[in-house]
């Protein structure tokens, strides 16, 4: 029997057509935290939904919109950013992969941008641009500056889930990986994936010297976040909150 995951809308569902969506999971940096965060106060998205699974992660945070749930929906301007601040559950981790790109699928999103840390352990020492990237059979919107990912890497834990399911309903995807720390949050990292997703996907530069200040601004909110939810880690288990 399948698990029950539920996405529950504030909008009318014509507002996500054509639009790209981001999102990532608080994994190596919390880079796939971290970037949606960023970009969600940047660009003044609006809380248009939440998704509820059938073993939620048990944490809500006080953020600057209100109460923070643990998967909620943001969206403006053609752009929509799903905000994990947890991992599902194991046990939860293919039917909300699954669901979500059902969803992507039937609103018409334009392509997705899934966002995530790589070690930096596999920088090399010249290393120019900081991240990395892969790409689905099905996309062919633009591409990026960096190379992309080097054979005999990869990517595991509901990231790689999701590109899985994207790829089998033939959603366009791209993947950014800006090499991270492992542990902690990497800002330098989401600041690196931030700029790449702005001038090369979304065609914002203009959008980049606001979102610094606004970065440095956001620093406080997040560690604060992050404690909150390691504390959670630590009392729960490590399977609802870290890739």
């Amino acid at each position: 029997m399948s698990r029950k995951v539920e996405i529950i809308l504030n909008a009318k569902e014509e507002v996500f057509r054509d639009n790209v969506i981001i999102t990532g999971f608080p994994g190596f940096g919390r880079v796939g935290y971290t970037v949606p965060k960023y970009l969600s106060v940047a660009l003044q998205m609006k809380k248009v939904g939440y998704i509820m699974t059938e073993r939620m992660p048990s944490v809500i945070l006080v953020e600057d919109d209100g109460i923070g749930l643990p998967f909620e929906i943001y969206q403006n301007n053609n752009i929509t950013v799903l905000m994990n601040r947890a991992v599902p559950e194991i046990i939860d981790q293919n039917a909300f992969s699954e669901k979500i790109s059902s969803w992507i699928k039937q609103m018409g999103f334009k392509y997705a941008v899934l966002v995530g840390g790589l070690s930096r352990e596999f920088m090399n020492e010249n290393e120019v641009y900081g991240y990395r990237w892969i790409s689905n059979t099905s996309y062919n919107e633009p591409s990026l500056e960096a190379p992309k990912m080097e054979k005999g890497l990869g990517v595991v834990g509901p990231l790689a889930l999701l590109y899985i399911y994207l790829e089998k309903l033939k959603i366009p995807t791209i993947m950014v990986l800006p090499y991270s720390i492992v542990e902690g949050v990497d800002y330098d990292a989401a600041f690196v994936g931030v700029k790449a997703i702005l001038k090369s996907l979304l065609k914002m530069e203009a959008a980049v010297p606001e979102l610094e200040q606004l970065a440095v601004k956001q620093r406080e909110e997040i560690d604060k976040i992050v404690k909150m939810l390691q504390s959670e880690t630590q009392k729960e288990g490590p399977s609802n909150i870290y890739m």
